[in-house]
């Protein structure tokens, strides 16, 4: 009960966090930013451009890279992480496709250290597999 309700609560705050931020920029109240902000920098900031469910599933990936795979251990055989392969995935093709690529990668992790070829990273072997090895049924439909 206590763990439904803080994902809910961690949901919420992930969806409505970006826009409290963005109330007092003086975006809709003045046609002018603040001091100190221009407008080509508003545009140009990182993650201007993520969607409300991207930036909390990113948000939820980063609380998991910073607090529970410290506690957890290293169990990704794979390059890039596990982690880090979702965040890529969610940033490239937004939400729901870049989640279900991450799904794929957990479920077929053990499938791939027979056809993925070994980089030395950090002085370990790992399987190589970038999102861009396995986007190219999204990158194919998406081109015809």
């Amino acid at each position: 009960m206590f763990i439904k309700k803080g994902v809910i609560l961690f949901l919420v705050w992930g969806f409505l966090a970006p826009l409290g931020a963005q109330a007092g920029e003086g975006r809709w109240e003045e046609p002018w930013p603040k001091q100190g902000k221009a407008p080509s920098a508003l545009k140009g900031s990182p993650a201007s451009h993520f969607s409300p469910g991207q930036r909390a599933a990113l948000g939820a990936v980063r609380f998991f890279q910073s607090y529970i795979s410290p506690v957890d251990g290293d169990r990704c055989p794979c390059y890039p992480t596990c982690a880090q392969y979702s965040a890529e995935a969610i940033r490239k093709h937004g939400l729901w496709i870049g989640l279900v690529m991450t799904f794929d990668r957990l479920i077929h992790e053990s499938d791939e250290i027979h056809r993925a070829p070994l980089v030395k990273i950090y002085n370990s072997y790992r399987y190589y597999d970038p999102v861009e090895n396995n986007d190219f049924w999204w990158n194919k439909k998406k081109n015809d």
